[in-house]
């Protein structure tokens, strides 16, 4: 470790110095950016002290033809879980489980109501405008599951902007083909996007078995993926100050589950579908505005394995209302209030009955700035009432101040909690109606350097946090062989991370730089009887390092990007007896865009673990070594006549 905190302790002191000899030569036009409005966002408004991350939108092209997982994966801290190539991936934030990140979609939680989790690898990145990452906790925010981080999936779009059609074919190894299309037409007080994708794959890569005597090389098989999908939206500007929104999500997936390496094979096969809709209502004035909106999700997930006779079907439905208020006390105080009903259920015969979940949350938040908005504070409160199970509150605080124009300073503490899924409470056998929540408290104290100029910019963070989960719930055997959910374990999670994005322009140059790395303890500080052996040590498949580094440049329409990664030791047994070794991803980039009248067609050519480095993220579960992608994206716009 103290090799990688030397190397970003060199970065940050590096960067604090090369933005004072850049001082020198550029015109200092340091700004406080204005924040521009486009929904009453509590992210945007009522959070302070969180280190937020904006992916950025040259990433989520070059990701465009992937999912979230690998977007996620490759450009940020959080630490992906995933079963291979095409299996099921879920995220940790500074060592939380899966159940532990709020994954929002225009505001609305998409985390299962029976697993408590959403899986990465069946969001298209092509079909999102921006993403946000808010670390640490949040719970008076977004109420249950924000407890390790918060990821923010948005869809926007910008009135009067005529016509836009894009299409893109990409393919690659492993018979990898994705086929998308989008069409849009925006005028003054409308606009119509529709956008869908196509995408299957074969997976059949080679691996090393290291489960096998002999190591011998071997095709995973059973790994065969079918995607495909439509996103629709709608917006509408009723008068200058009223918008009103529509989006329309489904998704159909098929993918046959590959065998681990301590299997033969598999025949094993997962189909997952989804309907989502959501309507918003917005009313905007000078002194406060006004949010109303409702969502609708539809989603089922059928597992079959022939080999065993097993037939699995389940079925879950969330109604989500929701209204809040934002109000302008003064030229330097703001309020919101707000209240939230979702109402869950579930539909399948791994459970006795099939259960009903009826939350009602109040919700508020208050921030104060001074006139130069060179410091801020906010807190938030938020009470849920739960139709079978206690009532938690929630609260957070927090603190940010900028020094001489560049430096920010920042602080935040939150009380967090995770209500149990469907799952931890009706499985049968096994289920617990009688576990509590998890609950806890979470830190952050940061400093960051940040600058904005035409020719250079310059963003560079240390954070430092720590986050404990009381009453986490963990399957454990009874005296029978049962595997039931108990409220078990105490988790402490700290840790340190470290920031740095740099963009140079030199003439018609540009240089894209940046550097990433995260320390993180995430012990058992209390376990079950009988798993003391368990006690201080690190949690399952959380590495305690992870760093990452980032190189571009672009010139006349010729891109060219190097991205790295790496990921440190990662533990697979309780008692860290066991463990994957440490692995190093390299991954490469071209791409020449060309310009036309009213048109744009990029080509790109992406080499993924150019050294073909042979890992896994999950133990047995192999990764693929060194694969290809090449694509051609067409965009074309006629503006509206003026």
């Amino acid at each position: 470790m103290s090799c990688w905190i030397k190397i970003f302790s060199t970065l940050f002191t590096f960067s604090v110095s090369l933005y004072c000899q850049a001082q020198k030569s550029l015109t200092d036009s340091t700004k406080h950016l204005k924040e521009v409005e486009v929904t009453a966002n509590r992210l945007q408004y009522f959070t302070s002290g969180n280190k937020v991350e904006n992916i950025d939108s040259s990433a989520l092209q070059n990701y465009s033809a992937n999912t979230l997982a690998d977007l996620l994966a490759s450009e940020s801290q959080v630490f992906i879980r995933t079963y291979g190539i095409a299996g099921l991936a879920t995220p940790s934030f500074r060592g939380s489980g899966a159940p532990h990140t709020a994954v929002l979609w225009n505001g609305f939680n998409l985390s299962s109501p029976m697993s408590g989790q959403l899986d990465f690898a069946l969001v298209p990145v092509n079909f999102l405008s921006n993403v946000k990452l808010q670390f640490g906790g949040s719970g008076a925010l977004w109420g249950s599951g924000a407890v390790g981080g918060t990821i923010h999936l948005t869809n926007v779009s910008e009135f009067d902007k005529g016509i836009v059609i894009s299409a893109g074919l990409n393919y690659g190894s492993f018979e990898d083909k994705q086929q998308n299309f989008e069409w849009t037409i925006s005028k003054k007080k409308f606009i119509s996007s529709t956008k869908l994708f196509n995408h299957d794959a074969k997976n059949d890569f080679s691996f090393i078995n290291i489960a096998q005597f002999g190591k011998p090389e071997q095709k995973l098989t059973n790994a065969e993926l079918k995607q495909y999908g439509l996103l629709q939206e709608n917006y509408f500007k009723i008068t200058e100050n009223q918008k009103l929104s529509f989006r329309f999500w489904y998704q159909s997936n098929d993918r046959n589950i590959p065998p681990s390496m301590t299997i033969g094979k598999s025949q094993s096969n997962q189909k997952d579908e989804f309907y989502r809709s959501t309507l918003e209502w917005q009313l905007t004035k000078n002194k406060f505005s006004v949010f109303i909106r409702s969502a609708y999700f539809d989603e089922s997930l059928n597992y079959t394995d022939p080999s065993i006779s097993l037939v699995s079907n389940s079925r879950s439905k969330s109604f989500i209302n929701e209204a809040e208020s934002k109000i302008k006390i003064s030229t330097n105080q703001s309020f919101n209030v707000g209240l939230n009903n979702t109402y869950n259920e579930a539909i399948t015969k791994n459970y006795l009955k099939n259960p009903v979940q009826d939350r009602t949350a109040l919700f508020a938040s208050y921030r104060i700035n001074n006139k130069k908005d060179t410091w801020r504070g906010t807190t938030s409160v938020r009470k849920e009432f739960i139709s079978n199970g206690v009532n938690p509150f929630t609260a957070s605080a927090g603190l940010e101040e900028w020094l001489f124009k560049i430096i920010r300073l920042k602080g935040n503490a939150s009380k967090n909690y995770r209500l149990p899924t469907f799952n931890d409470l009706y499985w049968t056998p096994g289920g617990n109606p009688n576990l509590l929540p998890e609950s806890g408290w979470s830190e952050e104290a940061g400093i960051a350097v940040i600058h904005y100029s035409d020719k250079f910019s310059i963003e560079a963070e240390v954070s430092g946090f720590s986050n404990k989960v009381n009453n986490w719930i963990m399957w454990v055997p009874d005296n029978f062989g049962t595997w039931s959910p108990k409220n078990v374990l105490t988790v402490w999670s700290r840790g340190l991370e470290y920031d740095l994005k740099i963009h140079y322009n030199v003439g018609k140059v540009k240089l894209q730089l940046a550097a990433r790395y995260q320390f993180i303890l995430s012990t058992n500080e209390k376990t079950n009887p009988g798993s003391e052996a368990a006690l201080q040590k690190q949690l399952i498949y959380v590495p305690a390092e992870k760093a990452q580094g980032s190189f571009g440049v672009e010139y006349k329409g010729y891109k060219v990007s190097f991205n790295y990664n790496y990921v440190g030791y990662s533990y697979t047994t309780s008692d860290n007896n066991q463990y994957l070794k440490p692995h190093q991803i390299g991954n490469l980039d071209f791409g020449k865009e060309f310009t036309l009248t009213n048109m744009k067609i990029r080509t790109s050519l992406q080499v993924n673990n150019i050294w073909n480095e042979s890992y896994q993220i999950i133990a047995y579960y192999p990764m693929p070594g060194r694969y290809y992608q090449i694509g051609i994206t067409i965009n074309y716009n006629q503006p509206n006549n003026k």
